[in-house]
């Protein structure tokens, strides 16, 4: 037996969002997925989700999640605004620093922390691993997360530094910019714009196949499968051509999985890929 890829996908809480969140469709209303004015009785709460890569190279976590302080003081964690379009709940033993623990995983230990972009169910948590060695996102998402003035929360990244991705040129993805992390092909973090200006997906090769960690590039199964365009994109169009690709990658008999941030049918919580050689 060769060398292990684990992946462990924790399940960190739920978030309360409108069912236009997942999928606009369902509304004429374009700003339905904010929850103006929308009734509380169509409310549904999907999971919020961050992954840890064990690799024989390093360990890396895909997102941060929830922080911890969302149990105390919810409001004052993520702020007023974000509090109106998503609910947090986070029960006792589910955040990403708890469940790290449980697997004998220290922030320290974490050699690069992999945000696939920038909004507050998946930053929130980065105080929690702010130890990591290396905390990452696209140039783009750093760039929109300074410059956004409402999409945005500021407050996750005080006091921690998140470096640009060290992106290159590829001949290969749909907008032809990818991160070889470890310089062999086994972790590939692939620009995917379309959700946020900066969304990547991070793709996991392993002898028997591939996995793809896909954030919010597409919230459930139906969003790749029918091409559902979630409520909050940065473009459409790009969400659309991304989505696309993801069904396309998912198709092919290699890949083994697609694991979105708050996909509620995805159960699976630990898989091992051996290493390819």
């Amino acid at each position: 037996m060769g060398e292990k890829i684990k992946i462990n996908i924790f399940t960190c809480g739920l978030v309360g969002v409108d069912p236009a969140v997942p999928d606009r469709g369902i509304s004429s209303n374009p700003i339905a997925y904010t929850g103006l004015f929308r009734s509380k009785k169509n409310r549904i709460y999907i999971p919020v989700k961050a992954v840890l890569i064990r690799h024989p190279k390093g360990n890396i976590l895909v997102d941060a999640a929830w922080d911890s302080e969302v149990r105390r003081h919810p409001i004052r964690t993520i702020t007023f605004p974000m509090w109106v379009a998503s609910k947090p709940i986070l029960p006792v033993g589910e955040a990403v620093d708890e469940q790290l623990e449980r697997v004998g995983i220290a922030a320290a230990d974490l050699d690069y922390v992999i945000m696939t972009h920038l909004d507050i169910d998946h930053d929130s948590g980065l105080r929690l691993v702010k130890d990591a060695k290396h905390i990452v996102a696209s140039d783009e998402e750093i760039k929109a997360f300074h410059s956004s003035q409402t999409r945005y929360v500021k407050k996750p990244l005080k006091g921690i530094r998140v470096d640009e991705m060290p992106m290159k040129s590829d001949d290969w993805s749909p907008y032809k910019r990818s991160w070889d992390v470890f310089g062999d092909g086994s972790v590939t973090v692939i620009f995917m714009p379309g959700h946020a200006q900066g969304s990547v997906v991070v793709r996991v090769q392993g002898q028997e196949g591939f996995v793809l960690i896909v954030g919010d590039t597409g919230y459930n199964t139906k969003s790749w499968e029918e091409l559902k365009i979630p409520g909050p994109v940065y473009d459409k169009e790009k969400m659309k051509r991304s989505l696309m690709w993801v069904q396309e990658q998912r198709n092919k008999a290699e890949c083994l999985g697609v694991f979105a941030a708050h996909d509620p049918d995805e159960r699976r919580a630990y898989m091992e890929l051996e290493v390819k050689t």
